[in-house]
């Protein structure tokens, strides 16, 4: 699938909501991420795909670590390398802030992007007992070698 990569615009933050709804983010609200549009240490992405914001993933810089805060794929373009295409370009953009490392928190029933995060080169660091309101835990990973 033909896809393009680009910063995040103010005007992008009503469809980063609907996508977050539809992918489960609901504790983030309009204002969370028109917050984080203007946040000097937060970075976020689009991907756009058949003419639309297909997805989003955006990060926080801080020192030398990216701690990436969500990710998020409309449903009907998962398993086209759209995810693949944001963490790459995540993680380039993570470098060239000057981070060392990147870390990430993940569902633990979600397989599917826990296969994603190992392929780009995470690996488990810790686990989050109960993390979420449905009392799923969360999977830490890290990945330390950015540089």
């Amino acid at each position: 699938m033909k896809a393009k990569i680009r910063e995040m615009q103010e005007q992008d933050a009503p469809r980063l909501y609907e996508i977050g709804q539809a992918c489960g983010l609901g504790s983030w609200s309009l204002e969370s991420y028109i917050n984080e549009y203007n946040n000097p240490i937060a970075k976020y992405l689009v991907v756009e795909a058949e003419g639309q914001v297909a997805g989003f993933a955006g990060i926080w810089c801080v020192v030398d670590e990216a701690q990436v805060m969500n990710v998020g794929i409309l449903e009907k373009y998962r398993q086209n390398g759209l995810g693949t295409l944001l963490m790459e370009a995540l993680l380039s953009t993570a470098r060239a802030r000057g981070c060392s490392c990147m870390t990430l928190e993940v569902k633990e029933t979600n397989t599917a992007a826990i296969c994603l995060y190992k392929k780009m080169g995470f690996s488990a660091a810790s686990i989050r007992e109960n993390y979420y309101p449905d009392h799923v835990n969360g999977l830490m990973m890290r990945r330390g070698d950015l540089g």
